[in-house]
């Protein structure tokens, strides 16, 4: 099954993996970082109920799924699977824009 990154989880996905190579000074964190969350996205992507609603979100459509410490927000109704965002579980969801505004 396939998916598809919006905009933000693309530049999400950048720096958190930017974050840890360079700041925490651990490529190889980087990289399993990396590989654990494109091997959760394509679960997601055939298995798009593994996802619950979060609270702090208020879109019937999104789910919230965990992965090494990080939240993956997407459209559970979209087919191929949309990606929101890809956020640290410590984010205050009710912050932050989950769906990209058209112009």
């Amino acid at each position: 099954m396939k998916y598809q990154l919006t905009e933000s989880a693309r530049n999400d996905i950048r720096e958190i993996t930017r974050h840890i190579r360079t700041v925490q000074k651990s490529p190889q964190n980087a990289r399993l970082v990396a590989t654990r969350l494109t091997a959760h996205l394509r679960k997601l992507a055939k298995v798009p109920g593994l996802g619950h609603a979060h609270v702090e979100i208020d879109d019937p459509a999104v789910r919230v799924s965990h992965v090494t410490g990080l939240m993956v927000v997407y459209d559970v109704t979209t087919k191929p699977l949309l990606v929101l965002r890809v956020l640290h579980r410590a984010r205050d969801l009710s912050r932050i824009a989950i769906r990209e505004q058209s112009d």
